[in-house]
């Protein structure tokens, strides 16, 4: 299943980043082009930051596909799940998977910047978001921390994805079934971030840095 080659991945991540701290000299290398030089409690903030945000991905994912099934949509949000997690397949991905963290950033920028576009057509037609966290925060912050071209890049495949068929009937659907049944907004049952807000938790782990 895919879910589960992405979860393995990720702890793959982690446990690179533990070895190489390769994560950590990218952030200290980008602190330094914005003209700070992080305390190592900072730096080390920052890494967690980042574990965390790839690790919303599967926690997001098994819930939505929960809720889902629980309101007899699920294949619907499986298609949205094997959209959010294809790119993860892909070899040919814009920053190399076998840079640990640093190498599934782009990976985890782009299922959660889809999620949260498909969670904000969900709104725009609904009037309830699809997801209870919003994620914008976070995600610009990685975007930023990812930089340019390669975000630009992302960005456009995310685009490119959202508005072909069949994700958009599949956002229809759920919308339908969320104004009948009113089974949205999803929560994320593993409370990654607790009751903090996105905003809140962005400015704490990386605003010393600049990268907020």
């Amino acid at each position: 299943m895919p879910l589960e080659v992405v979860t393995e991945m990720i702890e793959n991540a982690i446990a690179d980043e533990e070895r190489t701290g390769r994560l950590a000299n990218a952030l200290r290398d980008r602190a330094a082009t914005h003209g700070r030089t992080p305390a190592e409690e900072e730096v080390a903030g920052a890494v967690n930051f980042v574990r965390e945000y790839v690790e919303h991905v599967p926690a997001y994912l098994r819930d939505g596909l929960e809720a889902a099934r629980l309101a007899g949509r699920e294949s619907e949000m499986a298609e949205v799940m094997r959209e959010a997690t294809d790119y993860w397949l892909t070899e040919s991905d814009i920053i190399p998977d076998r840079l640990g963290l640093l190498g599934i950033l782009d990976d985890a920028y782009y299922s959660l910047t889809l999620m949260q576009s498909v969670s904000d057509r969900h709104e725009e037609e609904s009037g309830r978001a699809l997801f209870s966290r919003n994620l914008k925060a976070a995600n610009a912050s990685i975007r930023n921390l990812i930089g340019e071209p390669a975000a630009s890049q992302i960005d456009m495949y995310v685009g490119t994805r959202l508005n072909a068929d069949p994700m958009t009937q599949m956002v229809h659907a759920l919308t339908a079934m969320s104004s009948h049944r009113g089974a949205f907004p999803i929560p994320v049952g593993e409370a990654i971030w607790g009751d903090h807000s996105t905003e809140e938790i962005v400015e704490a782990r990386l605003g010393r840095l600049g990268l907020a």
